[in-house]
């Protein structure tokens, strides 16, 4: 009798220590999300900024995959340790992101992996104290996992968690998209994310920012619109282009056999952004040309990254700030037979060829730029043994194979349009080269306080001396021969220093002030005569139908459209909005009030739909007229 009762008792003993066991396993489980958004906020520096219902909302997030991963795995033993380093991953992805550039990890960015791991060597990988505390403590909490752990066993039980966890987060989902985005007022300003991602967390603020790459059509749109705009503008264009025509051919007029377009990585005049001093001047050509020269400062859509963006809204001629919300126009956007400044050459007899010394890859070039009709496509294979300047084709490499291929055309009248993206002074600015010899730095208080703008000044002189080269080279061409060259977008050197160029803290800047920080500058050079002129602020959206009209070329009715709406309009932007006078308007105030140029507009928000959204593009608003 005593041996079944200890028999009994240790039967009954083995049972609560299993319960014990799984009820340790389970609350290691519920307890692994908040563990998984602590660690992922303190990787970042974000967690004191966090509001509390965010926090909540990215736990939930959290346990979202958690829950995911062990229906699919059955076994929190696997869940847990997945999960978890998972999302460490990523708050070190995004913390180091975050340092390099000052912008989070955007959804267009995710898509844009390919071109990130091009550039990821350039950057200092060095780890935080907190880095290395986090991922300590996580191996530890997936170590403890090891041991104390839930295994749902066999097949018909494990298909039943599977359907149970993939519905809950589906059931979630589409709750949060369908009635807690609104109901809860969740947003992430995406033109300024940082404080965004900063209160919202990193996971939460993603999930938003998902609902922004939808894009609806503008009230009152529809293809009967499109084409009444249409109507429109294709008389004036065809005035215009008669008259240019008649100016042409009486010999009034040049039509370059040459046509070099060149967005040059990160060349900016960072005295736009406020007071500093240097050694020496860091493009004392550039500031010194004025024959044959139109000059000016362009405002692009992006700041310190997202080169393509920028591309596109000169090549397209379409704002990105009417396009979904956060995405990467490349990735999205441009689709086979696209009308564009490429197409409007092409179609007057000149061979487009783009030119770039990286990976063809990187923004999805390589589509792209057949999609919009690029004879040719120079990618990185094409610099072989060019020399480098840190490790990137230098300015002065990437500018000589130009001049070479025009010297191998087959015959030197054939009309060419070159489109080249340079390299050379690409991000980060922290890692000492062999190759490379400060040149340029702050002085004043600033000095020695900014390495990473005084490395970037050095390499905007050397952009600098390659653009003179350039210049003389054809300045002794018999063959006619414009030059336009721009910045994609301002560097991302250190957030102080723009603080203290300005005087004040970024945060606390006003939209209209900020401006500066989107400004670079651009120069449209002949090596024969031309008015010279200084155009003040331009929006990037217009500089294309600008080149296309110096140069004496047909435009489309779009071109005549946005050459329009600049006289009124040069600058739309997701700052905000700029009359040719300077008054600025909030994008509130524009829409809201009552302005002569509301309907242009109207206009141009329904004619980007049509040319970038719409599978029905009516091509010919973005054609010349025949």
């Amino acid at each position: 009798m005593d041996e079944k009762f200890e028999e009994r008792t240790g039967e009954y003993e083995g049972r609560e220590d299993h319960r014990l066991e799984h009820a340790g396993a389970i609350a290691l489980f519920l307890l692994s999300p908040v563990f998984s958004y602590i660690m992922f906020e303190f990787v970042t520096g974000n967690f004191v900024m966090v509001l509390p219902k965010n926090a909540v909302l990215n736990i939930v997030w959290m346990f979202a995959l958690y829950l995911l991963v062990f229906g699919i795995s059955g076994s929190t033993r696997i869940s847990v340790p997945v999960s978890s380093v998972i999302l460490y991953a990523i708050s070190l992805a995004e913390a180091f992101v975050v340092s390099f550039r000052s912008r989070p990890i955007m959804m267009g960015d995710v898509l844009a992996v390919k071109t990130a791991m091009t550039v990821a060597g350039s950057y200092d990988y060095t780890p935080t104290f907190m880095m290395i505390i986090c991922g300590v403590l996580l191996i530890i909490w997936n170590a403890l996992a090891q041991f104390v752990f839930v295994r749902v066993k066999g097949k018909k039980k494990r298909a039943a968690v599977f359907s149970v966890s993939a519905g809950a987060v589906a059931v979630f989902i589409a709750c949060f998209y369908n009635f807690m985005i609104s109901g809860l007022s969740l947003e992430v300003n995406l033109w300024d994310p940082m404080t965004s991602y900063a209160e919202n967390g990193y996971i939460l603020s993603s999930a938003i920012s998902i609902k922004y790459l939808v894009k609806k059509a503008p009230g009152g749109y529809s293809q009967a619109k499109i084409q009444e705009i249409c109507d429109k503008y294709v008389d004036s264009e065809k005035e215009r282009n008669g008259e240019t025509a008649a100016v042409v051919a009486s010999g009034d007029a040049v039509q370059p056999t040459n046509m070099i377009c060149i967005m040059n990585e990160s060349l900016s005049d960072l005295a736009v952004d406020g007071d500093f001093t240097t050694n020496i001047d860091y493009l004392p050509f550039l500031h010194s040309l004025t024959e044959n020269t139109v000059k000016g400062k362009l405002c692009m859509p992006v700041f310190g990254a997202m080169t393509s963006n920028s591309e596109f809204e000169f090549l397209i001629g379409d704002s990105m700030y009417l396009m979904p919300r956060g995405s990467v126009a490349y990735q999205f956007y441009v689709n086979p037979g696209v009308r564009s400044m490429v197409s409007t050459v092409r179609d007057q007899g000149y061979t487009p060829v783009a030119m770039h010394p990286y990976p063809a890859e990187n923004w999805n070039r390589r589509i792209c730029y057949n999609n919009m009709g690029f004879s040719d496509f120079m990618d990185i294979s094409a610099y072989e043994s060019r020399d480098e300047l840190r490790n990137y084709i230098s300015d002065l490499s990437d500018f000589k194979v130009i001049t070479e291929y025009i010297e191998q055309k087959a015959n030197p009248d054939d009309k060419l349009f070159l489109f080249n993206v340079t390299m050379q002074n690409h991000g980060g600015y922290t890692i000492p080269y062999a190759n490379f010899d400060q040149e340029v730095w702050l002085t004043g208080d600033m000095e020695g306080k900014y390495p990473e703008a005084d490395m970037y000044l050095s390499l905007v002189k050397k952009s600098d001396e390659a653009f003179e080269w350039l210049v003389n080279y054809f300045s002794q061409c018999d063959q006619p021969t414009m030059i336009v060259m721009f910045g994609d977008h301002q560097p991302g050197i250190e957030d102080e220093f723009f603080d203290e160029a300005m005087g004040v803290e970024s945060a606390k800047v006003p939209n209209e002030q900020k401006m500066v920080w989107y400004e670079t500058p651009f120069v449209i050079w002949t090596n024969y005569d031309q008015p010279s002129e200084d155009m003040g602020r331009l929006g990037a959206i217009y500089l294309s139908s600008y080149v296309l009209k110096r140069a004496n070329l047909s435009l489309t009715p779009y071109n005549e459209f946005l050459l329009q709406l600049s006289e009124k309009l040069p600058i739309i932007h997701h700052l905000g909005i700029w009359e040719f006078d300077g008054t600025y308007h909030s994008w509130e105030d524009a829409e809201s009030g009552d302005y002569d140029w509301k309907e242009q507009l109207v206009e141009y928000e329904n004619l980007v739909y049509n040319h970038s959204l719409d599978s029905k593009t009516v091509n010919e608003m973005f054609s010349i007229a025949q």
